[in-house]
């Protein structure tokens, strides 16, 4: 089994970056129309409820890791094999799907105080879209394995474009609100799910295929630390926004979430990096061949463009929400080169995380679990404004990017196996 050649390599993150930051556009003028249209503190409820949408679907994305890395090593058979992961996967998130509304039922109450929200209703709304977004999140794990990035990108881009429509439908024309918002999220899911499974007609109409007994016990073994990463690192880029909304002002929560949603930018726009990088790594390790160009190229490339991006709201950060959001949101400009610069390096150690676990090498965990720890204690003592919270997010993403960068040159240097 041959690892992909570097001009390949660097072919497919053109193409994986191109499509999926057209997407992760189109996402962003889905949180303008919102932004434009909402008031402060209903913008912040929404993008509260939506950290919370990700954090709820958070156990699944570990099949991001597990079905890429073991799809990424099949040589034969690979429909059938793939048809078989699709059927057992689709059963098990049905079942999952309905467990998820009816938890979720049983705390809107809890929620709906947590959140300082108006109505349960927009808890039922948010966990439909986190429903389909499972769905969603299995059908374009299958192109990364299968390393179909075009269509990949593609399914995406169709998801964000279906958001701008319906937002414009639901909150700009009907005047829905909240409701709105939280309606064209599930509506452009949905639609995404039936796109991704037309595109993969060849893997749903092919026979299963016969899988053995350790491919099982090699996904379950490698879904426990896939588990541990994807879920510090979605708390670490998700639950800042969640401790404003509870401890701090509405018009800050608001503010923060301004903020957050253009900080994040430094974190989402070299995240389409890691879809090339994660299969092409397990690729490589599994036949033996080197990997660490991989690495190179896709720390060369974060850095550059989480550099600019802080860059950017630096110097012009002030004008840029003034110009997005309007002047009702300058406030937020302080907080958003504080998250800027966060997300930043959270977005360079994720490069590490994912070559790491490509590898099989888990001890990074250690380090981030430490951020995170740092990170809620710190906020129960120190919550005084939206502006404090973001310096201890910062201060919790550079002790896990110092202790990443430690780990991963530990790792580099040969490791002697003791005497017998």
């Amino acid at each position: 089994m041959r690892s992909l050649p570097l001009k390949n390599f660097i072919w497919n993150n053109a193409v994986v970056f191109i499509l999926l930051n057209s997407a992760g556009a189109l996402n962003y003028i889905f949180q303008i129309i919102l932004g434009r249209s909402l008031s402060p503190e209903h913008y912040g409820s929404f993008n509260s409820l939506l950290a919370i949408s990700s954090l709820i679907t958070t156990p699944m994305t570990i099949l991001h890791l597990v079905f890429s890395r073991f799809i990424a090593g099949i040589t034969e058979h690979k429909l059938e094999q793939v048809k078989t992961l699709l059927t057992k996967s689709f059963k098990a998130i049905l079942a999952l799907a309905f467990c998820i509304v009816l938890v979720g039922l049983l705390s809107a109450q809890w929620l709906k105080d947590f959140l300082h929200i108006e109505s349960t209703l927009l808890i039922f709304f948010m966990l439909i879209a986190a429903s389909f977004s499972i769905f969603q999140q299995v059908l374009l794990t299958v192109c990364e394995g299968m390393q179909r990035f075009f269509s990949l990108g593609i399914i995406a881009g169709g998801g964000s474009l279906a958001r701008v429509l319906f937002v414009l439908l639901f909150v700009v024309i009907l005047k829905w609100g909240i409701e709105g918002g939280l309606l064209a999220l599930s509506f452009a899911t949905s639609s995404a799910v039936a796109y991704a499974i037309w595109q993969l007609q060849d893997v749903f109409r092919s026979h299963s295929g016969e899988l053995s007994s350790n491919s099982f016990l090699e996904m379950a073994r490698f879904s426990i630390p896939s588990f541990l990463m994807i879920t510090m690192v979605s708390i670490m880029s998700n639950i800042d926004i969640i401790l404003v909304r509870h401890y701090c002002p509405p018009d800050q929560a608001g503010y923060y979430a301004t903020a957050t949603i253009l900080g994040r930018i430094a974190f989402f726009l070299p995240s389409s990096l890691l879809i090339v990088l994660f299969p092409s790594v397990a690729k490589a390790t599994a036949s033996g061949s080197k990997d660490t160009h991989y690495l190179w190229v896709s720390l060369g490339l974060t850095s550059i463009l989480s550099g600019v991006v802080f860059l950017v709201f630096l110097i012009v950060g002030q004008s840029i929400i003034n110009l997005v959001y309007g002047d009702q949101y300058s406030s937020a400009a302080p907080m958003l080169i504080i998250v800027a610069a966060a997300m930043g390096l959270l977005a360079i150690s994720h490069v590490i995380f994912s070559y790491n676990m490509a590898r099989s090498e888990f001890s990074f965990l250690w380090f981030l679990f430490s951020g995170v720890i740092l990170m809620l204690s710190l906020v129960f003592w120190y919550h005084d404004s939206a502006k404090m919270i973001a310096w201890v997010l910062l201060l919790s993403t550079a002790t896990i990017f110092l202790g990443t960068i430690l780990n991963r040159v530990y790792l580099s240097f040969p490791q002697s196996n003791p005497p017998n």
